[in-house]
């Protein structure tokens, strides 16, 4: 029970990474906060997920909708202990096809929506005297990819972010980040079914790539992420954790 009495904050709480951490959380003894721009999911999967846990709408790239979604859970589960940036989306393309508008709405989502995150709950987390946080950045933060410069930027910036940002909140708060590889999420299943015409042939096809001849699951990076939150990384903040099956060794 490594989170007993913990709340967790965490967007892009409704599906994918962001709700099996959750999962994780909850089933160790806290309770979660599930902030997604889908604000009805999010209220649905927090019934689903126990008692204790609620659901909040929210744009991460909209600052004040950041601020508000904090607030609320401060209010209403009595501060913040742990948070997971998770919020994003994926969009791929030559850079040539990119305009202005399209490649600052990736930089907002990603690299503005973990800033705001960051920003708004620290304070939260001094009042307590303690806290952990995560951020989400890529594989593609540090490996070249056909077509993925603006998302490969965006993440970069975040593992960027995440060393700037310890030094504003030790001694009292880590935080660290996780670089997923090629994960099973709601956000790669369209590419997937694009790419293999069925599930079942998008994973092989994305899995050839990785040495452990697999793709990861929202679980395994749930549990490198739990960690990270957990006092069991209590002298680790900082750090990008690599979590992709071997592929950027190779």
């Amino acid at each position: 029970m490594r989170f007993d009495n913990k709340v967790l904050f965490v967007t892009g709480g409704a599906s994918g990474i962001g709700r099996a951490t959750a999962e994780r959380v909850v089933a160790e003894g806290g309770r979660a906060a599930l902030v997604d721009l889908d604000g009805d999911r999010a209220v649905a999967v927090a019934d689903e997920i126990g008692d204790g846990c609620i659901g909040l709408a929210a744009d991460v790239a909209d600052e004040q909708q950041v601020k508000a979604a904090v607030q609320a859970t401060v209010e209403q589960l009595g501060g913040v202990d742990l948070a997971l940036a998770a919020g994003g989306h994926a969009e791929f393309g030559p850079t040539a096809e990119w305009d202005a508008e399209r490649f600052m709405k990736m930089l907002s989502v990603h690299v503005g929506g973990t800033f705001y995150v960051c920003k708004n709950v620290l304070p939260a987390m001094k009042a307590r005297g303690s806290g952990s946080i995560v951020t989400i950045a890529s594989t593609a933060a540090f490996m070249a990819n056909n077509n993925n410069v603006p998302y490969g930027a965006a993440k970069a910036g975040i593992s960027g972010l995440t060393r700037q940002l310890i030094l504003e909140a030790l001694p009292e708060i880590r935080i660290n980040c996780i670089a997923p590889g090629r994960t099973i999420t709601g956000m790669t299943t369209p590419l997937m079914l694009e790419r293999g015409g069925d599930m079942e042939k998008g994973e092989e096809i994305f899995g050839r790539a990785i040495p452990m001849k697999r793709m990861g699951t929202a679980d395994e990076l749930a549990a490198a992420i739990c960690f990270f939150l957990s006092d069991d990384a209590s002298f680790i903040t900082g750090q990008t954790l690599i979590v992709d099956g071997g592929e950027t060794i190779v």
